[in-house]
């Protein structure tokens, strides 16, 4: 197998990007459009959610590859948002990624419950948001198998548990490194 020259591997790496439907929800206007114009420059299509209840609203007509939300939120909480992702037959296929703060680190058990694939932290470098976010959806997603009535999802709970606790973790260490 021939190795890929660095021109090559960014244009396979945006060709990936480029075929990967993103769901923001995020409730901050500054931060919907900082992390909605970092995730359209690394080459993903980006759809914009303002609330949980926005979000479930465009779920029922369209299907991202990926959502990732806010925690705190007016109305549905991104905990909430993720278990209802997650419940609904048509949609627990879909990777969930929860938006977070070193703050939010406190709700580790919320966080493990909500059923949720992977965490990303908010930078504010552009280029760690989007390699966070690019880690999450290699790291994080879940493959369903439907046979009949019967649907499975391959990420077992400790596996989840594992991924997200070794997520926070990495991002702690960056964000000290910063």
């Amino acid at each position: 197998m021939e190795a890929s020259t660095p021109e090559e591997s960014t244009k396979e790496t945006d060709t990936i990007n480029s075929q990967l439907n993103l769901l923001l929800v995020e409730d901050t206007l500054t931060q919907s459009m900082y992390m909605s114009h970092a995730l359209g420059q690394a080459g993903y299509q980006v759809t914009l959610a303002r609330s949980g209840e926005k979000a479930l609203e465009a779920l029922e007509t369209f299907r991202p590859d990926a959502m990732l939300t806010d925690i705190n939120m007016p109305g549905i909480s991104g905990f909430d948002l993720v278990r209802k992702l997650k419940e609904d037959d048509s949609t627990q296929g879909i990777t969930a990624i929860l938006l977070l703060t070193p703050a939010n680190l406190k709700d580790a058990v919320e966080i493990l419950n909500s059923g949720a694939d992977g965490i990303v932290f908010k930078s504010t470098l552009a280029k760690k948001f989007v390699e966070q976010v690019k880690l999450a959806l290699q790291q994080g997603h879940s493959s369903a198998l439907k046979i009949g009535d019967l649907s499975h999802t391959t990420n077992s709970t400790l596996e989840k548990s594992n991924h997200l606790f070794l997520s926070a973790y990495q991002q702690i260490l960056d964000l000290q490194s910063q």
